[in-house]
């Protein structure tokens, strides 16, 4: 038991840490295009994705302050659509630049699918885990 609770553990970290760095990533290193004359469409999926990696980072951040083992299973199976939520924004729910050379889709499409994807593993393996823990 100890071994699986310390393995939790480290997911529930690794969780947190994905979200922290997608959520400033957004910001810092893979953002959209710059903002000109025109507001582009990139820039309000940037905007959207923005805000699912802040909730991200809020699931994530209490799985760390939660105890009950219901309580941590919920905010990972939670955080399993939150995180696909997000791999979908940029490009399927609010279509990017029409350039296929765009920053937007060179740099921050991948990186949101990436994180995306990479949290909805790491929620996934932890809450069957903890699953399995409870059995």
């Amino acid at each position: 038991m100890k071994k699986e609770t310390s393995k939790q553990t480290v997911l529930e970290w690794i969780l947190v840490a994905l979200c922290v760095l997608l959520c400033a990533g957004m910001k810092l290193v893979f953002h959209a295009c710059e903002v000109g004359e025109n507001i582009m469409a990139c820039h309000w999926a940037e905007q959207a994705a923005f805000g699912v990696a802040i909730v991200l980072v809020v699931q994530a951040i209490l799985l760390v302050f939660i105890r009950k083992a219901d309580g941590k299973l919920g905010i990972k199976l939670a955080m399993i659509p939150t995180a696909l939520l997000e791999v979908c924004i940029p490009g399927v729910f609010i279509h990017l630049c029409m350039m296929n050379t765009m920053r937007c889709h060179t740099i921050m499409r991948p990186a949101v699918s990436l994180f995306g994807v990479a949290i909805a593993v790491v929620a996934l393996v932890s809450a069957l885990l903890e699953r399995r823990q409870e059995q």
